[in-house]
């Protein structure tokens, strides 16, 4: 029996509407089809994920749910209806025997690594730019009352370079010592698949990682 027969009493009309369009339009994609486990995604601005999970798979109803506003509420959403005609399609076996679906709350909020030497990052350049400010604010002071003030000894590298070069060491790659094109790519490459907001990061972080390497390119070139 089709996905249209089995499980339209548990959508809205629109709402299957609505996530035909989006599986005709080949917005959804699924990126893991076992025989009791269906993640994927629907392609916008913002891919959402959608995830399926059976006990086995001779279960008679699987759970599913997604990461957009709709199914937070608990409902069924478009979503969620694009992915099962997806997973019809290519890989049914998966919907063998399963007549139920119920709305679960499947996707736990786990911290990589990375994400929270990100926080870090961020945090140590928020401080960083206070007692900047705070410096700059004392060097003010002093030119009014006439007093000279030197300047902190500078770095090797300008501010922009030296901060590239902590966001990437916060992030496990430390290339300060060891800056070569090649291993900067590697390092981009591979934290690319941590920040990129189709692997579960931001649109911010996948910015501040494309700014702070094209900081330390452009020192290469």
């Amino acid at each position: 029996m089709s996905v249209e027969k089995l499980y339209e009493h548990f959508f809205k009309p629109e709402v299957r509407k609505q996530g035909r369009e989006e599986f005709a339009a080949g917005l959804a994609v699924l990126s893991v089809a076992g025989d009791a486990r269906i993640e994927g995604y629907v392609k916008a601005s913002k891919p959402v994920k959608v995830l399926f999970v059976a006990e086995s798979i001779a279960s008679s109803s699987f759970a599913v749910d997604c990461m957009c506003s709709s199914a937070a509420k608990g409902t069924f959403c478009k979503h969620i209806w694009a992915i099962l005609l997806q997973t019809e399609k290519k890989h049914p076996d998966f919907l063998d025997s399963k007549t139920n679906i119920e709305k679960g709350s499947l996707f736990e909020v786990v911290e990589s690594p990375f994400k929270a030497k990100q926080a870090e990052f961020k945090k140590i350049q928020y401080q960083k730019q206070k007692a900047r400010a705070k410096e700059q604010r004392q060097q003010i002071k002093n030119k009014a009352k006439g007093v000279s003030s030197k300047s902190p000894k500078g770095t090797t590298y300008s501010q922009d370079v030296n901060t590239a070069f902590e966001f990437f060491s916060l992030n496990g790659f430390p290339l300060e010592n060891n800056l070569d094109e090649e291993s900067l790519k590697n390092a981009k490459k591979v934290l690319a698949r941590v920040f990129h907001p189709d692997k579960g990061g931001t649109h911010d972080e996948s910015v501040i990682l494309n700014e702070n390497y094209q900081i330390l390119m452009d020192y290469l070139s």
